[in-house]
């Protein structure tokens, strides 16, 4: 079993992943981060910060004079010290995005929150508490990007919404987890058998995904 903190990229059927508190009964579902182009336009907006302040402190230094003593000495050092300051804050943005994980199980929606690379919380909702469920865009970055949010409500306790956010398929996951809720509900003998969530496929593209990669969750092939 890997650690879900250890893995770059999370792929159906999710069965060799683990999550700190998952129950031995409790299967993982669905498991994302935030959309990748959030975490490339952090990555990108410090590593012009990056040349720019190497640009505008370099200049500064070869041009500084105070009592006739020139600072161009300065400028090696001062280029060492920011740029390994920007590789830490890079390094930082991608520990936060890589541990930051919003993940569905057959009993409840769940996510870790990653505020340092080295401090977090986490979040849960069981499924017996959802009233309802949705999915929405707001803004101008979501609207050109195709990101969105998905969102469930719960009608009392202390977590009111359940929020993923900043995700590229957040309508196909709304209804992914009303058929979820559905068969949690209504028909629990079931729930074992449940298909996990597949991004980006739908229909036959993703049926012959699901045979090819975990058959116990394709559906019969109709046969004329």
């Amino acid at each position: 079993m890997q650690s879900i903190f250890s893995v770059s990229h999370f792929q159906f059927p999710y069965q060799d992943l683990k999550f700190p508190g998952q129950h031995s009964e409790e299967k993982i579902l669905f498991i994302t981060r935030e959309g990748s182009l959030i975490y490339k336009f952090k990555m990108l907006i410090v590593i012009l910060i990056l040349f720019i302040g190497l640009l505008l402190g370099s200049l500064a230094l070869n041009s500084a004079i105070f009592l006739n003593y020139s600072f161009k000495i300065l400028i090696l050092p001062f280029q060492l010290f920011w740029t390994l300051s920007c590789l830490f804050i890079l390094w930082w943005i991608y520990k936060v995005w890589q541990k930051t994980v919003f993940i569905i199980t057959t009993r409840r929606l769940t996510k870790f929150i990653y505020t340092t690379p080295w401090t977090s919380y986490q979040m849960s909702l069981g499924l017996d508490k959802i009233v309802d469920t949705g999915a929405y865009r707001r803004g101008f970055f979501q609207m050109v990007t195709g990101y969105g949010y998905f969102v469930a409500r719960s009608a009392a306790g202390a977590i009111k919404n359940f929020k993923i956010i900043n995700i590229s398929f957040a309508q196909d996951l709304h209804n992914y987890v009303n058929k979820l809720l559905f068969i949690f509900n209504e028909k629990q003998t079931q729930l074992d058998k449940f298909r996990p969530f597949i991004p980006y496929l739908k229909g036959e593209q993703r049926d012959n995904y699901v045979r090819a990669t975990a058959p116990q969750y394709a559906k019969p092939q109709k046969h004329n």
